[in-house]
């Protein structure tokens, strides 16, 4: 990161920012993710890169999602899903879709979480994403 910024080369520093937040996600040290993922996010705008922002927001989502955020894990889904449609990303759309509908069934609002789930399904059917689907049938099952 550190020769990224010597360079200026501002794509490959957001991307070492990027792995730094989601290696500390895997680690469960959700104040380091939220921070990096921050600078990546800052970045990725700046330089108009609108799957690393995707990727940035979606991270930020399950932070919050997981530290039991889920007003601001659904602010970051929803962001997440708009980039996600805008640039025909069905991979993306599907996960942003799976935990919008993870944040609403946590929030007990089930009938949304239902509703994002089978969207979620819909798109992993389509693409033949296999574990995409399973965890959606998984979620939905949970849900019902």
């Amino acid at each position: 990161m550190a020769i990224s910024r010597e360079i200026k080369d501002r794509q490959s520093e957001g991307r070492a920012l990027g792995n730094l937040g989601a290696a500390y996600l895997s680690l469960g040290d959700y104040a380091k993710t939220i921070e990096y993922t921050q600078q990546l996010l800052a970045i990725a705008r700046e330089i108009k890169d609108r799957q690393s922002e995707g990727k940035a927001l979606g991270n930020l989502g399950l932070a919050y999602l997981t530290l039991g955020d889920y007003a601001k894990a659904i602010e970051y889904q929803q962001q997440k899903l708009a980039i996600a449609r805008e640039i025909k990303d069905p991979e993306s759309e599907g996960k942003a879709l799976g935990h919008l509908g993870t944040a609403y069934f946590y929030l007990g609002d089930y009938a949304k979480a239902i509703e994002y789930q089978q969207q979620k399904l819909a798109i992993a059917r389509e693409i033949k994403n296999r574990q995409g689907e399973g965890v959606a049938l998984g979620h939905l099952g949970t849900a019902y």
